[in-house]
């Protein structure tokens, strides 16, 4: 490319796409960041490189740049050695270390290890690494410099990734667009001298007929420059220009020795070293064919080395032309790298292509991969080692590793079928198959395929195998079960383990079983609500994970603890216990479970009304889940930090997580949490009294459920939409709403949200006058939310007990439902709840206008500091019919006066027209 048109092309593009947004966040080295540059093949992403660089120099002591090798299964260790300073040895001492105590196999675990000893040392550092070619670099290195950015949120390391799509889930991302018309006329204005508006109109054609591809426009403007004829496009109009064939033209110019070359630096990662290219008879005319293919934009000369560009374009190239990389060439390539301890993954993937297989190559580099925890290029490796010519016991131990690491990839379709293959094996040669049994059942039970689990159980005869792998067979069939709510079978499978746990002969392993099968049954009788003995399996577990050093059991039974007591509402003992877990998880480096625990904990502090606290924990678990970068939870999390902050009144916080909650939902395709995310979105407003936006969203979370075939969530919505038109005295609307849920039940496994629809059912019953009809809903209702514990539905319950009685005129029980509302929303100070308990109370003292006076005005306060303007609107009316018949009735007018404002927000027809005629 002649140089005018090179430094034009530069400029322009790294004045126009480097915006200032960008190099701002790069200039701040307090912050970490990760930001995507990305654009289509041909949109001009290198030419931001060498601005970048130099800019950033005066900003930081280290700029690396970092090209991938496309032949590369994994390059987090070369990665990591020019992020940090770290030696080889110290890092083999660091894997040494993790495989010894606190290797789980997953890598955002390895992660987490790694870089809390990398901040120990204090080696993570501001710098900022440009990754070229990014959607080269292979998932697990991507995901390490995401997790990386995340973790040292203010060490200051920033990356920027050239990708042509969105890889990163967590990234701050600029689109690099196609050139447009104004651009086109911009590069030919600065390009050729002449009448500007031909420009204009010429900068259109350019556009039409280069699609505003910089590599079909540099094609074409490259050849306006060497024919020096000035602006002229008319030879170029009956052409078409697509990128990929422009690319493979270049290479169609090249010399023989010109294309080796290129596949070489390709393979090899750059350029070749003396002695190389002698063994590949390139030293000849090299330094001519290096400018050659620079000159073609081929290779990019980057901090004094060459690397290849377009590394995806050329892979396709060589896919479709594979005797341009001759078996000659490739032995000669693979020779170079035999000796090379760093080249055997360019090896492994070499044999790939030529079809061959090395054994004790492949198991090296296939146990090196899984030191550092990356299970997808195991599986990667062990596919193909299937496809060779293995022994029964090879063929067994490939599939068993690719079915362990198809699990740990989350794949669980994969795992099942490689444990099936796994399992005949064993059944034609008469190997051992209990411990493959055991995968395959555990596997299809994650699958939610208990049946099938339970089937492969049953098939297996267990009287000759080792009596260890059996009692863990039975442990597993006794979970299924139990699971399954088949208490009865689970237990008796249960007093059989636990009657043979003397046949297991190592005392490590027989503390360990007998813990998981005293575990399982504390789940047991926690299901069935039989809590002390709940406790004592529990307590019993403990003790056996502790004599067995099992801390992952350990941490397990104290969160199972922490669920059982704040269950039974012993909120500091719960506390205790799942702050003992979190220390566990902690010690031990389990992201996931230290993310469990906090979620519990923000759990509990909801339940506690430490709404502080709440919050804390959840947004400790939605860090660490941004971690693990698992968008569901995450849009779970933001479900529960929105509902924490609507419960406790801050309405603008909550409807910024609920909406960052709908928006991931969306963004990954979650329908469910879509439809979760909407519905939680339409409370939010019906408590701010908008609710035409809460009648707006509850039906499209209705349409997106009918959509989705979503009977859960359609009943959820209707359940959620009647409340809105309850509220507004559409009672008859309500009704049928409600029972549009009612007929979807029998299609739904859950029984809160039945609770909650008979709830419902029975206030609307109630408002109705269907004394009878609604009792039995309301007492259902309640006797479900008392029986699981559940506080806050427990408060509703008793509140709409208290409102049938009112109304059915039994004073004394009215009264009785409205002490007990009262009492537990004082001793969990819910202050919205205390305030409706006083409305009610006040309501049931109507008779004494003085007494009823003094609940309103303490409601009244109540529901002024939770910014509860419906409630307030209905304890303002009854305060004024008070205030009128205690004849005070200019203060009357002016509540009544005050109240019309607050009820016109809701559409609350009847309530206005009540207001209007008081």
């Amino acid at each position: 490319m002649p140089d005018k048109l090179y430094r034009i092309m530069h400029q322009f593009v790294s004045e126009r796409f480097l915006s200032s947004r960008v190099t701002e966040l790069l200039r701040d080295r307090t912050q970490s960041h990760l930001i995507e540059l990305s654009g289509r093949s041909g949109s001009g992403k290198s030419y931001l490189i060498e601005p970048l660089m130099e800019q950033m120099k005066l900003v930081y002591d280290r700029v690396i740049v970092f090209s991938p090798h496309p032949l590369f299964f994994n390059q987090f260790e070369e990665l990591l050695y020019l992020l940090v300073d770290l030696d080889a040895n110290s890092f083999e001492s660091i894997i040494e270390d993790y495989q010894g105590e606190f290797r789980t196999g997953r890598k955002h675990d390895f992660f987490y290890y790694l870089t809390s000893i990398l901040k120990e040392k204090e080696l993570l550092k501001p710098l900022l690494l440009i990754v070229d070619d990014c959607d080269i670099l292979d998932e697990f290195t991507r995901e390490f410099l995401q997790y990386l950015v995340l973790f040292a949120q203010d060490s200051g390391i920033q990356v920027v990734a050239l990708t042509q799509s969105k890889l990163f889930s967590f990234s701050h991302f600029e689109h690099i667009p196609s050139l447009g018309t104004d651009d086109l006329e911009q590069i030919l204005q600065m390009l050729f001298s002449g009448d500007e508006l031909a420009y204009v109109s010429g900068s259109e054609v350019l556009q039409r007929i280069s699609d505003g591809n910089l590599m079909a426009l540099e094609h074409i403007l490259e050849q306006m420059v060497d024919q020096s004829s000035g602006f002229d496009l008319s030879p170029f109009l009956e052409h078409s220009y697509d990128p990929a064939q422009l690319y493979d033209q270049r290479l169609e110019k090249l010399s023989a020795n010109q294309k080796k070359l290129l596949i070489s630096m390709y393979v090899l990662g750059g350029e070749p070293q003396p002695a190389q290219l002698k063994s590949l008879g390139l030293s000849t005319g090299y330094s001519r064919d290096l400018k050659e293919l620079s000159g073609y934009n081929l290779i990019n000369k980057i901090d004094d080395r060459y690397v290849v560009q377009k590394k995806k374009s050329l892979q396709s190239w060589l896919d479709q032309n594979p005797k341009q990389f001759a078996s000659k060439l490739r032995q000669t390539l693979l020779d170079l790298m035999a000796d090379g301890e760093k080249s055997e993954q360019i090896l492994v993937h070499l044999m790939i292509l030529d079809g061959l297989f090395d054994a004790k190559l492949f198991k090296r580099l296939a146990m090196r991969l899984d030191m550092i925890s990356d299970a997808a290029s195991v599986v990667q490796m062990y596919k193909y080692a299937l496809n060779q010519d293995l022994t029964p016991q090879q063929a067994l131990s490939a599939n068993k590793q690719l079915g362990i690491s198809s699990s740990l990839t989350s794949d669980r379709d994969a795992a099942v079928d490689y444990f099936r293959a796994a399992l005949q094996i064993c059944t034609e040669n008469g190997f051992p198959a209990e411990e493959i049994v055991w995968h395959l059942a555990s596997n299809l039970f994650a699958q939610n395929s208990s049946s099938f689990a339970l089937e492969i159980i049953k098939k297996y005869s267990p009287s000759t195998i080792d009596e260890y792998w059996k009692i863990k067979i039975l442990l597993l069939k006794a979970d299924i079960l139990a699971e399954s709510e088949q208490f009865n079978p689970a237990i008796e499978v249960l007093e059989g383990v636990l009657a043979s746990m003397g046949n297991v002969e190592d005392k490590m392993r027989r503390y360990q079983v007998q813990a998981e099968a005293k575990k399982t049954k504390g789940k047991i009788h926690y299901y069935i609500n039989e809590l002390d003995q709940s406790e004592e399996a529990f307590k019993d577990a403990e003790t056996m994970y502790k004599l067995a050093q099992d801390h992952g059991g350990l941490a397990a039974i104290y969160n199972n603890l922490g669920v059982l007591y704040m269950f039974q509402g012993d909120w500091e003992r719960s506390e205790q216990y799942f702050l003992r877990s979190l220390s566990i998880e902690k010690q031990y480096y389990n992201l996931n479970g230290i993310s469990v625990c906090y979620n519990n904990l923000g759990g509990l502090m909801d339940d506690k009304g430490d709404a502080a606290r709440s919050l804390h924990y959840l947004e400790e678990a939605l860090k660490l889940q941004r971690l693990l970068n698992e968008p569901y939870n995450i849009t779970n999390i933001y479900n529960n930090i929105g509902i924490t902050l609507m419960d406790h009144g801050e309405y603008d916080k909550a409807e910024e997580a609920l909406k960052r909650s709908l928006e991931t939902a969306v963004e990954f395709g979650f329908f469910r949490n879509t439809i979760a995310s909407l519905n939680n979105l339409g409370g939010l407003y019906f408590k701010l009294g908008d609710w035409n936006r809460s009648i707006e969203l509850y039906e499209q979370a209705i349409e997106k459920s009918e959509e989705n075939n979503f009977n859960e969530g359609l009943l959820r919505s209707f359940n959620n939409l009647g409340e809105v038109y309850e509220k507004q005295g559409e009672l008859n609307l309500a009704y049928d709403l409600y029972f549009k849920g009612l007929e979807l039940l029998p299609s739904v496994n859950d029984d809160y949200i039945k609770a909650e629809l008979y709830g419902n059912l029975g206030s609307v019953l109630t408002r109705l006058h269907e004394f009878k009809k609604a009792y039995r809903y309301l007492v259902e209702s309640l006797d479900f939310f008392k029986s699981i514990n559940a506080r806050d539905k427990i408060i509703e319950g008793y509140q709409k007990q208290s409102y049938y009685f009112i109304l059915s005129h039994n004073h004394e029980s009215g009264e009785y439902y409205i002490s007990q509302a009262l009492e537990m929303a004082t001793e969990q100070n819910r202050s919205y709840e205390i305030g409706r308990a006083l409305y009610l109370k006040a309501l049931l003292e109507r008779k004494n206008p003085e007494v009823a006076k003094e609940h309103l005005d303490e409601a009244i306060q109540h529901f002024v500091g939770t910014n509860s303007d419906y409630e307030l609107a209905l304890a303002n009316y009854e305060l004024a019919e008070i205030l009128y018949e205690l004849q005070d009735w200019e203060k009357a007018l002016e509540i009544l006066k005050n109240n019309k404002k607050i009820i016109q927000r809701f559409g609350s027809i009847k309530l206005l027209e009540q207001n209007d005629i008081l």
